[in-house]
């Protein structure tokens, strides 16, 4: 390789380093730049919350009755929501919709945040009438928030001042049951029955407005002629006399007696998801050909094995779970997984109930205790 001359050598350091120093300082400032950028677009923006509050039904509000309307902070489910903005409007000879505005300051607000408003109509005296019961949330990156006509819901029963009224409109209607002594609930929008083993009589009331306790929705229907308060829990429970599972534990508060007992329907547990299965009667199951389950509401039932796939019905009653005749495929593959797929369908086939473990696995167990372990597919 030629040498190169000792005077050419200086220009060229200089002209790198030059250039490394214009390439370092751009960098810098195009990082700078670049995090001024994204903080600018999450900068909270909202000065102004507007809207109007009102409900579908023809009822008039008594006379200084009160709305209250609440900007709140409601990003920890476990924590009071902190309340940033409300405004208080005394309704003289006026009726729904009601407008409101909630001036605020950007500088009240965190982007990680989530924001919502809520609001009630209180009778002069106190009692509340009518509240929102579902999130109604703003957006922070604008300036003005126009959140349109926010609807309320009518207050029944008896509600704590303090109280969280919520939307339960996904749990009803509702079936419960209990054992020792033997009792059922119906219940829906309208009304909750309540029967008790040894009585001639269905206690019958007007279902009262939910509200939360920690994770455990309350209707308090306690009235002049009835004291009655259900407790519903989204929890696994099984039935205490047939192991039965249900999506719901339910409390039932009838005067001075408790009575304890299982709600929702059993099948919602198992049309909840299509089931993966990760073992039969105690062997894992060939991951690179794996097996499926499908229940439908409908009560048609189906899947894939390993090699074929199969259609049945599913018969689910009080005491248990059963498949009709198991129909499949017959297509040829590996003798392990074709064994793999008999044992499954032949366990079908003695199908008598099922469970699920504290993981959410579901577990078919036969009449012999073999068992089909299937997780929820994602």
């Amino acid at each position: 390789m030629p040498k190169v001359p000792s005077r050419y050598l200086l220009p060229i350091a200089l002209s790198a380093a030059l250039g490394a120093c214009a390439n370092n300082s751009s960098q810098p400032e195009s990082a700078t730049d670049e995090a001024e950028l994204q903080e600018e677009q999450v900068m909270p923006q909202t000065r102004l919350v507007t809207g109007s509050i009102g409900y579908r039904e023809r009822i008039a509000l008594p006379p200084g009755s009160v709305a209250q309307v609440k900007l709140s902070d409601v990003s920890r489910a476990d924590a009071p929501a902190a309340v940033l903005a409300e405004q208080t409007i005394t309704l003289i000879g006026t009726q729904v919709p009601v407008p409101f505005e909630l001036d605020v300051e950007p500088r009240m607000f965190d982007a990680r945040m989530r924001y919502s408003v809520s609001a009630q109509i209180r009778s002069a005296d106190g009692a509340l009438l009518w509240t929102t019961d579902t999130s109604n949330p703003i957006d922070v990156s604008q300036r003005v928030n126009n959140l349109g006509l926010l609807n309320m819901v009518k207050v029944s029963g008896r509600v704590a001042d303090d109280a969280q009224i919520v939307d339960a409109s996904a749990l009803l209607p509702l079936q419960a049951s209990g054992n020792e002594p033997g009792w059922t609930l119906e219940m829906d929008t309208q009304r909750i029955a309540l029967n008790r083993q040894g009585e001639t009589a269905t206690q019958l009331t007007p279902t009262p407005s939910a509200t939360m306790d920690g994770q455990t929705y309350q209707f308090d229907a306690t009235n002049q002629s009835n004291q009655l308060r259900v407790e519903v829990t989204p929890q696994l429970c099984r039935d205490s006399m047939t192991g039965m599972p249900h999506p719901y534990r339910v409390t039932v508060h009838s005067g001075d007696t408790r009575l304890e007992g299982c709600g929702g329907a059993a099948q919602s547990l198992l049309t909840a998801h299509p089931w993966q299965v990760v073992s039969i009667n105690g062997n894992a199951v060939d991951t690179e050909h794996p097996a499926s389950l499908q229940f439908n509401p409908d009560g048609l039932f189906g899947g894939k094995g390993a090699c074929n796939q199969f259609t049945s019905n599913y018969q689910l009653t009080g005491e248990g779970l059963s498949v009709k005749a198991v129909a499949a495929t017959m297509r040829a593959c590996l003798e392990p997984l074709m064994q793999q797929d008999q044992q499954m369908f032949d366990l079908l086939q003695h199908l008598q109930r099922f469970d699920l473990d504290e993981q959410g696995n579901l577990l078919l167990i036969s009449s012999d205790d073999r068992r089909i372990v299937a997780k929820p597919q994602e």
